[in-house]
């Protein structure tokens, strides 16, 4: 396999893991947004709501697929337990892979970038979408060095560390 196809390959499984959740987040950063700027008319509200918005619909996305895999994977346990573990486990997987990148993006990068966009741009929605996109850069490069590093700990992974199929964690599955 040579690299073009093999980066390909990488690129469509990133794609395939962190695009539902993106498109979550990005409804929950806009709204968020949005809402507290018709609120507030503060910019500062905004980022803040945008942040916000963007964690919850992106970790509700990504919470959830990740504890249905997990789910599937702890066919050995029964009920309780199997759900305690997979929530663990889950959180476990949600923590490792977006832990480091959710810090900068969240305490650092988007609330600056939600409140420097529109001043620069003296737009509020195309300063926010710059915000974003720039935002959301940073956030991905750190999420995927993660996913790369930390893989075999992810809930795509079973209990001994093999991979369980080819779907990535944000892909729905019948548990």
């Amino acid at each position: 396999m040579d690299n073009n196809s093999s980066g390909r390959r990488k690129l469509a499984e990133w794609v395939r893991r962190y695009l539902p959740c993106e498109i979550a987040g990005t409804v929950g950063e806009l709204g968020g947004a949005g809402i507290l700027f018709v609120l507030t008319e503060s910019f500062a509200a905004a980022a803040v709501g945008g942040t916000i918005g963007a964690s919850v619909g992106f970790y509700a996305i990504a919470f959830s697929s990740a504890a249905r895999l997990s789910y599937a994977t702890q066919t050995h346990r029964r009920w309780p337990v199997r759900f305690a573990a997979a929530n663990v486990l889950a959180l476990r997987s949600v923590a490792i892979e977006f832990g480091p990148a959710e810090l900068v993006d969240s305490l650092a990068v988007r609330p600056l970038a939600y409140y420097l966009g529109p001043a620069l741009v003296d737009t509020a929605m195309v300063g926010w979408i710059g915000a974003k996109v720039f935002s959301d850069l940073a956030f991905y490069a750190l999420a995927v060095v993660s996913y790369e590093r930390f893989n075999r700990l992810l809930a795509c992974r079973g209990e001994h560390g093999e991979k369980v199929d080819d779907e990535p964690v944000t892909t729905a599955r019948a548990a």
